[in-house]
């Protein structure tokens, strides 16, 4: 899976309007601030894996997005940024939700209780030579299945080859939105055939 990192974030400002579209038609939030831009404070919101910030009912909420062109009923966790010495956004964010995109859905996820089943059962419970086997293989998947809690939970090592100048790998799981409720992470899903947000 080869990644072009400036065409990634080149697509992720392109939904920029159909995510602010949905914040104000279904969530009526108010607002709502980008942190896209090229300065040093929007960076400094970046590196916290913070996309954007909305208010609700006088809320305010700190927002990490995902954008996914298919909904397959899981959700992806980068645990590497740059294998293997840059921990991914599960261990160096600080949303308090990430809103996950999908043409079919939204999921509303809170990071919080993402961060705590990720980090404090699932990675430690994942062999290590899971990650380097892939990153040795260079194959964009692998599914590999951990028993966790008496319960036998199906994973998918997911590796992309990033280029932009230098190259690197990004290496994280992606575990069924079924799992993930199993273990207590808190999520909300928001059907979108009736919202055009197109």
């Amino acid at each position: 899976m080869l990644h072009n990192f400036k065409n990634n974030l080149k697509h992720e400002k392109e939904q920029a309007d159909r995510a602010d579209k949905f914040y104000r038609e279904v969530l009526h939030a108010s607002e709502i601030t980008r942190y896209n831009h090229d300065n040093e404070q929007d960076m400094i919101m970046q590196r916290k894996d913070i996309d954007c910030s909305f208010s609700i009912n006088n809320v305010h909420y700190m927002i990490s997005e995902k954008f996914r062109d298919k909904d397959f009923g899981d959700f992806y966790v980068e645990f590497y940024s740059k294998y293997p010495n840059t921990p991914g956004w599960i261990f160096t964010g600080s949303a308090n939700a990430i809103l996950y995109f999908t043409p079919e859905n939204v999921y509303w996820v809170t990071f919080k209780s993402l961060k705590t089943f990720c980090v404090d059962q699932l990675f430690t419970t994942i062999p290590q030579c899971w990650f380097s086997d892939i990153y040795i293989s260079h194959k964009p998947i692998k599914t590999r299945y951990l028993l966790l809690d008496k319960t036998r939970i199906p994973l998918n090592i997911i590796q992309a080859h990033n280029q932009c100048g230098e190259c690197w790998e990004t290496i994280g799981i992606s575990i069924s939105f079924e799992i993930l409720e199993k273990f207590g992470v808190k999520f909300r899903r928001y059907k979108l055939n009736s919202v055009d947000i197109r």
